[in-house]
This record gives structure tokens, C-alpha cells and sequence, in this order.
């Protein structure tokens, strides 16, 4: 587990507004893995301000993670990242006191509280943690279209019993008599 330094919107003394995500302390070269699918919007050095090495995935959902203070990059921009893939390495670079992964998440280009995926980046380097993640997912889908399934038979078995009583009880006669006088109709107009 990592250690947070800094929380998201925390105002500390050296910072001119609250902070925009969450400090995690960490040695420094500890990988840093994409915690969902998306792809690297960018890959930038900021040299010694701000995030210093920083890497930006825009993930499936819309939502923009940046991970800040790299020592090293192991993506490109443009390059597709999945959940675990390796984005680069912890660091010092930029404004920083110390190794730490900077974490943020921007929604519809606005900086959002990340504590939400907490557990995400805690647990990024557990290689089971995503893997049991994407497992439940797929019972839950599993166990979500089997309830539906029972209701859709249900729905299919009432509907098969209403089109064989409509047919059984229908009089037919007036829909052939009109397509008799179609019939001729078109015949005898030729």
C-alpha cells in the first residue's frame, strides 16, 4: 500500500489552489500501470514545473487520468493501453519534495476528486487485482442475463400462446373476400 501524501483539493502552504489529485509516496521506479482501457492522449516533460514527466490516458468512459512526477516513459501518445499495462515509472521530476506518483482525473476537461479509483492505484501492482476485478464483472453479466433470459422466455411463451389462440379464434372469411376482390379487381382491370 501507498502512502498518501497529498489529498485531492488539499491546500498546502506551497500551492497556489487546492490540489487537483491525490499524492501517492512511492520509491522511486515503481511501475505505473493504466487502472482501465483508454488511450495516451499525451506524453509530456514539463522539466522542472509542474508534473514534471507526465503521462495523460483518456479512458474508455471519457474521464482523462494523468499520472505526474515520472522518472522514465514506457507508452507513446496514441498508443492503446489496457487495464495493467505498464505506462512508465515513479519518480521525482517537476515541482516535487520526493518519489511519488501524482494522480488525477479530469471529466469533460475539469479536474475531479480521484478518490473513487483509490483502491485502483493501491492494488495496481497486485497482478490478481484486476484480473478478480474482471472476473466479477463477467458473473455479474453472467448472472444479470440469465434473470433477463427467464423473463424474455416468459414474455416468448405468453406471446407464442396469443398468436396461436388469435389465429384459432379468427374468421378468415372477410380477409379472403377482400383478397378475392383484389384479385379481380386487378384481373378484370387489365
Amino acid at each position: 500500500m501507498y502512502k498518501i501524501t497529498s489529498n485531492f483539493g488539499a491546500r498546502e502552504s506551497f500551492r497556489s489552489s487546492g490540489h487537483s489529485g491525490i499524492d501517492f509516496a512511492m520509491e522511486n521506479g515503481e511501475p505505473l500501470r493504466s487502472i482501465r482501457n483508454g488511450i495516451v492522449e499525451r506524453v509530456v516533460d514539463y522539466g522542472n514545473v509542474n508534473a514534471g514527466k507526465c503521462i495523460t490516458v483518456k479512458w474508455e468512459d471519457g474521464k482523462t487520468a494523468v499520472y505526474g512526477h515520472l522518472s522514465k516513459f514506457s507508452v507513446n501518445e496514441g498508443d492503446t493501453v489496457s487495464v495493467g499495462d505498464v505506462l512508465g515509472y515513479s519518480g521525482n521530476s517537476g515541482f516535487s519534495t520526493g518519489s511519488h506518483l501524482h494522480f488525477g482525473l479530469k471529466e469533460n476537461g475539469h479536474f475531479i476528486d480521484p478518490s473513487p479509483y483509490l483502491q485502483d492505484i493501491q492494488h495496481m501492482n497486485d497482478s490478481n487485482y484486476f484480473v478478480q476485478q474482471t472476473a466479477e464483472i463477467k458473473i455479474n453479466f453472467f448472472d444479470y442475463f440469465q434473470q433477463h433470459m427467464d423473463l424474455v422466455g416468459g414474455f416468448l411463451s405468453d406471446l407464442k400462446m396469443n398468436l396461436i389462440h388469435f389465429f384459432i379464434s379468427t374468421d378468415y372469411s372477410p380477409l379472403i373476400q377482400l383478397f378475392k376482390h383484389i384479385i379481380q379487381f386487378i384481373f378484370i382491370n387489365i
